[in-house]
């Protein structure tokens, strides 16, 4: 018998380390560390880049620290909410919101770099369509990935 590092219909489960079996669940604590890491990361990255763009583009510095901290909030809460309801929703639209909070995101940080409204709408769509085909492709192959 061969092993294969990818679990197939011959093997559906598993002993050991490598993947992990479809169905099997990270205990609560490991979960809830990361749902909350990564947002708060992510938020805390997005504001402080906003604080750096808002200052340099004629921004007072209280100014630009309350668009910095209320940018990092937003963006918090939007990827909290997403990582904590995303097994409620179909792949398609999973990466359409990861593509939307990607995109969105990108597009307000040029916006503060001193672009055009329309050119930051453009830059945000471009890098939400990218982000949503990048995420789709990942949770398809991930839901698939035993079929194969």
């Amino acid at each position: 018998m061969t092993h294969s590092i990818m679990p197939g219909r011959h093997h559906p489960a598993h002993e050991g380390p490598g993947p992990v079996a479809r169905g099997t669940h990270l205990p609560a604590g490991e979960r809830a560390r990361w749902t909350w890491a990564v947002p708060v990361t992510g938020g805390i990255v997005l504001g402080l880049f906003a604080i750096f763009l808002a200052g340099n583009n004629g921004y007072t510095t209280g100014a630009a620290v309350v668009i910095g901290v209320v940018a990092g909030l937003i963006a918090m809460a939007a990827g909290y909410a997403l990582l904590h309801e995303r097994n409620t929703m179909i792949a398609e639209v999973r990466a359409a919101a990861f593509g939307a909070l990607f995109g969105g995101s990108i597009g307000f940080l040029h916006a503060l770099s001193g672009g055009t409204v329309l050119r930051s709408a453009g830059i945000g769509l471009l890098t939400a369509m990218g982000m949503g085909l990048a995420s789709y492709y990942v949770f398809y192959w991930h839901e698939h990935r035993a079929d194969m």
